[in-house]
């Protein structure tokens, strides 16, 4: 199971559950998944996962949640370790790679009918994706950035958020489904270095400081606390 799914439920017989969740709707997509099946998997009564859930959706919009705050969490460690990928040229990709990496997190973001079926069409889902997807962290970041220099100040933030956006989008689509001759390690060599053009500032290429690194971090942190604390409140609201 997920380190994300036990910090933030430390109820061992809840993270048992969680994790057969994970593991049934990456193998047969959510069409394919019932409780009753979720139950069965995670060895607990068949009426167990309804004591914290109401519904499948709810189970799986929490699960999607923790996968997503684990992943940040993650980020937030690499970019207190590596100081240099708090650059947003190098961050950037790192988030690329990051979600894609995650089944989970990948079909949320390319909006994923075999994996996520008829979830995908829930309100909820989309406040995710839009609110937690690549995109807006990246936004988040950005006036961090700006502030320190390390990205050019000549476009409103809200243009060069757009843009970073229409960028990862293109990349997503690309590597997603084969569109393109080149390997998959030259496509993400060649959006660093579109990142890096669309970014450019006066101090472009130059190393990244622990201070940035930290406040990054703390970003990214504040970040996947959010996700954490607001997937909690859904389950106690709906319980």
């Amino acid at each position: 199971m997920t380190s994300s799914v036990t910090e933030a439920q430390p109820s061992p017989r809840t993270a048992k559950v969680l994790a057969a969740a994970e593991e049934l709707v990456v193998k047969q997509g959510f069409k394919g998944v019932t409780m009753a099946a979720v139950a069965q998997r995670a060895h607990v009564g068949k009426g167990t996962p309804y004591l914290y859930w109401r519904a499948k959706e709810d189970l799986f919009l929490e699960l999607i949640a923790l996968n997503l705050a684990e992943l940040l969490r993650g980020l937030a460690a690499r970019v207190r370790v590596e100081t240099g990928l708090a650059r947003a040229e190098e961050l950037c990709p790192a988030v690329a790679e990051a979600w894609l990496a995650h089944p989970l997190v990948r079909a949320l973001q390319i909006a994923d009918n075999d994996v996520l079926g008829a979830l995908l069409d829930d309100p909820r889902a989309h406040a995710v994706a839009a609110e937690h997807g690549a995109a807006a962290v990246l936004r988040r970041l950005l006036p961090v950035w700006r502030r320190h220099g390390t990205v050019r100040t000549d476009w409103s933030l809200e243009d060069q958020a757009s843009a970073i956006e229409l960028v990862l989008v293109g990349y997503f689509t690309i590597q997603t489904h084969g569109i393109s001759p080149q390997p998959a390690s030259d496509r993400l060599s060649i959006l660093r270095r579109s990142l890096a053009t669309l970014l450019q500032s006066d101090s472009a290429g130059e190393p990244a400081g622990r201070t940035l690194a930290d406040e990054i971090g703390d970003v990214l942190d504040a970040h996947a606390r959010d996700l954490s604390e607001a997937a909690l409140k859904a389950r106690a609201t709906a319980s």
